[in-house]
């Protein structure tokens, strides 16, 4: 498609894109750049402050005349990716499209199915509201109603030409998706309407094609129709998912999937500006990370990224960058969480699928609250324990939903207990309020974490309170949570069945089951570090670094919680051999066994959660290892000030002549940064 210019045409068909698959990722920092090198040359393009090139509806009809029908559309199209970028409504270069988009006197079906898009970024008002019922009636009023046309769109508003096709329908239905987030009452009638139209013209393969008289799928029009029963089926099936009967499918979609997942790495079309924002819209609305066994955003934004011109633009005009910036941005939104798809009786030979999917829109319709709340895309995704352990953190929550016993292989409950060991957090429903799930989740939690237990969250817990209080919920449920003493690392919802009022989108009187889950998701992020998808404080260790140094450290072992966050050193040694070619040589030492006295270590370090109290043999130990030249690093895990308090008291025993004070930040030991490799 091309909303104007030199090239209005419905879709590319153009082999300039190449075929070659990504040999490594771009980095987060690459598609930033990439992203706001886009946006500079989307500003260049503007010509007296909007982008539209040709003149609006030129002499001679709008039939099949498409150059000027969708004017206002390229327009639309930039700023629509300008404020989907983060470029703000106030700047002074969006002012005048934004003004002009308000009152232009649109009349074809693509342009202001783009033109709808804007009113979701502007602020309440009056003269929204008017634009936003504009659009909503021109739209409804274009939908086909012939025998052979019924539901679909042609390229001029409210015309009588029996022509159609599906990449101007896929823009009419999108437009009306839009409207209807703002409040528009599009008639159920125009959705079943449009949603039978779809599923009538889907071809046999699962695929659809630009028009019937053209009967082989494209990886375009394949993209359009999922997309477009995905919205059509979000406003139709909005009292299904109530009852707990296993996993809700749609067939049209499933085959329109298989078509992408099983044709996706070989299909060149891919990689089509206009493509990839359709592929962009289904995976994040399916929640699928993966088409097949490509990652479908870092397969985009890798192509995107090697094949950016040096003025910032792709492809052949304004439409193209405006599509590969749409693509960028949206996909690599925040994922608030990743929904596990996972088996049951899996001792046989063929497992059973689980009831992990009885509510499909649970957690695109709690993404899609969130991003209204923050005035930011959020995503979620559909994830599996067949990847790596580091695909599961694209998202600080995995979400366990079902209504069955678990039952996970010892090789999948590694992965579980590694990705919560990392910093992950598993969150579990109990679909219909299943004894059977919670009490196999909390049986999975306390085998995978022991000696830890489950236990009621108490009402002053920050999942309760931070940032919405539960005091003026109308009900506030029981939380069942796994806790080190630092950190929740499992938490269950035996009972309230929050993802019912998620998949049924009910907010208004029940606000605690979207408002609890705002708590627990930054609760989870430390209320800050809110990643962008790809970014990652996962560190592995480079095989191209060459340590030249060891360090042993003691972890000091005691009676009591002397462990409390296994993945900590793990993740240090990584980073002191990336950055520091040092290898730390990291071994439990039991205190009170003499090890530490060995002459071996140098660093011993002393954590917990709760209070403690060291034996006479271990304060012994202890004062003799310091007195003997080493190094007690001394840390109250997550801040817990029991330990802290115990900890101080046990040091008086340790130094009794020793005095506690406040290190300067001037100190070498915050501020000397000298690398390994420069010291002797």
């Amino acid at each position: 498609m091309r909303i104007g210019g030199r090239a209005l045409v419905a879709f590319l068909l153009v082999g300039l894109l190449g075929t070659t698959s990504a040999v490594r990722a771009a980095t987060p920092a690459e598609v930033e750049a990439a992203i706001q090198r886009g946006i500079r040359a989307v500003y260049a393009a503007q010509r007296g402050g909007i982008w539209d090139t040709a003149a609006p509806r030129p002499a001679g009809g709008f039939g099949m005349n498409r150059i000027g029908l969708q004017w206002g559309g390229e327009t639309a199209l930039a700023t629509y990716a300008l404020l989907a970028a983060g470029e703000s409504r106030q700047d002074a270069k969006l002012a005048k499209p934004i003004e002009f988009l308000k009152t232009a006197d649109i009349k074809g079906i693509y342009a202001l199915g783009l033109r709808a898009q804007l009113w979701h970024f502007l602020p309440p008002s009056l003269e929204v509201k008017a634009g936003v019922k504009k659009d909503g009636d021109l739209l409804i009023a274009s939908i086909k109603s012939g025998a052979d046309n019924k539901g679909m769109f042609n390229y001029p508003v409210k015309d009588t030409i029996p022509r159609y096709d599906n990449s101007v329908s896929q823009y009419g239905v999108l437009g009306i998706w839009a409207v209807a987030q703002l409040g528009y009452e599009v008639p159920t009638a125009s959705w079943k309407t449009m949603d039978s139209a779809w599923r009538e013209h889907q071809l046999s393969d699962g695929g659809w094609p630009y028009i019937p008289e053209r009967p082989d799928a494209t990886m375009s029009m394949t993209a359009a129709g999922i997309a477009t029963l995905f919205i059509t089926q979000d406003f139709l099936n909005l009292g299904k998912g109530a009852d707990c009967t296993g996993n809700i499918r749609d067939a049209n979609i499933e085959k329109g999937m298989k078509r992408i997942t099983e044709n996706f790495a070989n299909a060149q079309g891919r990689r089509n500006y206009y493509t990839l924002y359709g592929l962009e819209r289904i995976g994040v609305a399916s929640g699928y990370k993966y088409f097949g066994t490509t990652d479908w955003y870092q397969d985009g934004a890798e192509f995107l990224v090697r094949n950016q011109a040096v003025d910032g633009s792709w492809g052949m005009d304004v439409s193209d960058t405006c599509f590969a910036i749409l693509f960028l941005v949206r996909g690599r939104a925040p994922v608030i969480m990743n929904k596990l798809e996972y088996e049951i009786d899996q001792n046989g030979d063929k497992p059973k699928l689980a009831n992990w999917d009885e509510r499909p829109r649970d957690c695109a319709n709690l993404a899609h609250w969130m991003a209204k709340e923050l005035e930011k895309d959020m995503n979620w995704q559909i994830v599996n324990l067949k990847v790596s352990v580091d695909d599961l953190h694209d998202s600080p929550i995995l979400y366990i939903s079902g209504n069955q016993v678990l039952g996970f292989t010892p090789e999948q409950e590694g992965k579980l207990k590694q990705f919560v060991e990392q910093g992950g957090m598993i969150l579990g429903n109990a679909d219909c309020g299943s004894t059977a799930f919670a009490q196999s989740f909390e049986k999975l939690g306390q085998k995978l974490f022991a000696p830890y237990e489950f236990r009621n969250l108490p009402k002053d817990h920050l999942i309760f309170t931070t940032p919405y209080n539960h005091t003026k919920w109308k009900v506030t449920p029981t939380i069942r949570g796994l806790t080190n003493g630092a950190r929740e690392l499992m938490v269950l919802m035996p009972t309230a069945d929050y993802s019912k009022l998620w998949q049924l989108n009910v907010y208004v009187g029940r606000e605690e089951g979207h408002q609890l889950m705002w708590n627990l998701y930054f609760y989870a992020i430390d209320k800050k570090d809110m990643r962008f998808k790809g970014q990652t404080y996962i560190v592995h260790s480079s095989p191209d670094v060459k340590p030249i140094k060891q360090v042993p450290v003691a972890r000091l072992e005691y009676a009591g919680n002397w462990n409390p966050e296994p993945g900590g050193w793990r993740r240090l040694h990584n980073v002191m051999h990336n950055q520091d070619s040092t290898e730390l040589d990291v071994k439990t030492v039991k205190l009170g066994s003499g090890e530490l006295l060995a002459g071996e270590f140098k660093i011993a370090h002393l954590t917990g959660t709760h209070r403690f109290h060291l034996d006479s043999a271990a304060v012994s130990e202890i004062s003799k290892f310091v007195e003997a030249g080493g190094t007690l690093i001394v840390d109250a895990c997550g801040g817990n000030s029991d330990f802290a308090a115990a900890a101080e008291e046990q040091l008086k025993l340790i130094f009794p002549d020793g005095k506690m004070n406040v290190i300067a930040p001037e100190h070498p030991v915050f501020s000397s940064g000298v690398k390994t490799s420069e010291s002797t």
